[in-house]
C-alpha cells in the first residue's frame, strides 16, 4: 500500500521534515505523492526531491539527469552540497534553500526535453486537490504515475469521485482511474489510447486486486488531508472516506484536435468495457476542474464527437 507509516507521516507533519510539507502547501508548483516507503516532490511532474526512509533516518535525492552533462558549474556544485541524508531539520532546510535553484535546473531541462503530458497531469491533481476551486469539484487525485507491478496497473492518476450530493460523509466515494493523453501524437501508437485501455482492463478485471487499490486511494487519501494538502469542507458528520464500487476510468484529452481523424477512428473501434466504466472529460468551460456533469460515456462523446459539438 502506498500510503507512508505512521512515524513518517509523523515527521511530515510534526517532525524533522514538517517544513517540507509547509513548503508544499504554500507552493502550487509542488506536489507531494506517496510512496510507500519513500515520498515524492514533483515540479512540472517531474521528481525534483524523492525522500526513501531507511534503518538511519531518510535519503534524498534529485535526480541528476535534469542536469546533464552542460550543467552550469555552480548547479554542480549545489548537486553536490546537498545531504544526502536527512537525519535533522537544518538537512531538510538546507534542501528546501536549494529548491529555486533545482527548478531552474529542471526548466532548462523541460525546454528542451518537454513533458507536458506529466506537467498537465500535476496540474490536473493540483486544481481538483488544492486550487480555491477543489472544494466544488468532484474528484479528488491521491497519486499520479502510479507503478504497481507486473499485474497490478500503470495509471496516469488515481483518486477517487465524491459526488456533491454526498458530501455530507465520505462513505459513497467510488475509485478512479484517469488517464490523459496530450496532442494528438499521443492518441495512438505503441503508448496510445487502445493500449491504455487494454492494459487498464487486465489491471481492474482481479477483484482483489481491486479491493486492494481502493484500501490505498482510501489510506491516500486519509494522509494527504492529514498533511494539510486537500482543500474541502468538512462536514460535522464527516469521519473519512470510504471508496468501493465499480471503478471509473477517465479518459483526459488535452489540446486534442476535434477534427482528429485519429481520434475519430480510434473512438470507433473502442468497445464499452466489462470491468470498469469508462468516461471522457468534456469541459463545459475552461480549465481541469473535474464534475460528474464533465465526464460523458463513450457513446455520448461518440455522439458529441459525430455532431461536431467539440468543434
Amino acid at each position: 500500500m502506498r500510503a507512508v507509516s505512521e512515524d513518517f507521516l509523523h515527521d511530515l507533519k510534526d517532525g524533522i521534515l514538517r517544513h517540507l510539507t509547509e513548503r508544499v502547501r504554500v507552493d502550487d508548483t509542488l506536489m507531494l505523492a506517496l510512496r510507500g516507503t519513500s515520498i515524492n516532490i514533483y515540479y512540472r511532474g517531474g521528481n525534483i526531491m524523492r525522500i526513501a526512509k531507511n534503518h538511519s533516518g531518510y535519503r534524498a535525492t534529485f535526480d541528476e539527469n535534469y542536469a546533464g552533462k552542460n550543467a552550469f558549474p555552480e548547479h554542480l556544485a549545489l548537486l553536490e552540497q546537498l545531504p544526502k541524508s536527512i537525519g535533522a531539520e537544518a538537512d531538510c532546510q538546507l534542501w528546501l534553500k536549494s529548491f529555486p535553484h533545482l527548478k531552474e535546473i529542471m526548466n532548462g531541462h523541460r525546454a528542451k526535453y518537454p513533458k507536458l503530458e506529466r506537467e498537465f497531469q500535476q496540474l490536473v491533481a493540483w486544481e481538483n486537490n488544492r486550487s480555491r476551486n477543489a472544494n466544488g469539484t468532484e474528484y479528488f487525485i491521491t497519486d499520479i504515475e502510479y507503478d504497481g507491478g507486473a499485474g497490478s496497473g500503470r495509471f496516469d492518476m488515481v483518486g477517487l469521485r465524491w459526488l456533491a450530493k454526498d458530501k455530507k460523509t465520505g462513505r459513497k466515494c467510488g475509485p478512479v482511474f484517469i488517464e490523459m493523453k496530450y496532442g494528438d501524437t499521443a492518441l495512438d501508437g505503441k503508448s496510445g489510447l487502445k493500449k491504455h485501455l487494454n492494459d487498464l482492463s487486465k489491471a481492474l478485471h482481479d477483484e482483489e486486486k481491486r479491493k486492494n487499490l481502493n484500501n490505498m486511494i482510501e489510506n491516500q487519501f486519509r494522509q494527504l488531508d492529514q498533511l494539510g494538502l486537500l482543500r474541502f469542507n468538512r462536514a460535522r458528520t464527516f469521519d473519512g472516506v470510504t471508496v468501493s464500487g465499480k471503478p471509473e476510468v477517465v479518459i483526459i484529452l488535452g489540446n486534442t484536435n476535434p477534427n482528429s481523424v485519429i481520434l475519430r477512428r480510434l473512438i470507433g473501434s473502442i468497445e464499452e468495457p466489462v470491468d470498469f466504466e469508462l468516461r471522457f472529460f468534456v469541459a463545459r468551460f475552461a480549465g481541469y476542474a473535474l464534475h460528474s456533469k464533465c465526464v460523458v460515456g463513450l457513446r455520448e462523446f461518440q455522439a458529441l464527437l459525430d455532431s461536431g459539438e467539440l468543434q
